[in-house]
């Protein structure tokens, strides 16, 4: 079973980073953001108007993504609107994987694999491996109630 706290951060929102933190971590201006904040791409959480700027997690998501896109050549607008299109693409992954994912095992510092639900119809559980080394995924179907063996299961595949 993902753990709890595991389980909290890909479901919680409520990361703050202030205006300065998120200018550095992305590399766009201050001014760029509040301008952004103006033209209504992006929006800070309400505060008192003499304290600095702050963003949600999301919000920080969504301004690396028009950074992205802007690298690209598209204009702010375009920018924002396929950084809105991806950002609700990512909430329903984070969704579905959030209750999807049973456990998370690391191989030799080199394999991810995840165990995703148990298959009513095949009464079958399936391994998703990604292998870091070559950047390539491989899947696995096993029967539920069979106990696994990793380095078995990285030979098979």
């Amino acid at each position: 079973m993902v753990g709890a706290s595991l389980k909290r951060l890909l479901e919680n929102d409520q990361l703050v980073v202030g205006i300065s933190e998120l200018s550095e971590i992305v590399g766009v201006s201050p001014r760029q953001l509040r301008y952004w904040e103006q033209k209504g791409f992006i929006q800070s959480i309400e505060a008192d108007v003499n304290c600095p700027r702050k963003y949600r997690l999301p919000i920080v998501i969504k301004v690396e993504l028009i950074k992205h896109y802007l690298d690209e050549g598209y204009t702010l607008a375009k920018a924002a609107e396929k950084a809105e299109i991806r950002q609700k693409k990512m909430h329903h992954v984070r969704k579905v994987f959030s209750k999807a994912i049973k456990d998370i095992e690391l191989f030799d510092e080199r394999y991810t694999i995840l165990s995703i639900g148990k298959f009513k119809e095949d009464d079958a559980q399936m391994y998703i491996i990604h292998d870091d080394q070559t950047d390539e995924l491989a899947y696995k179907l096993l029967p539920a109630d069979e106990k696994v063996d990793y380095e078995q299961l990285l030979k098979e595949i």
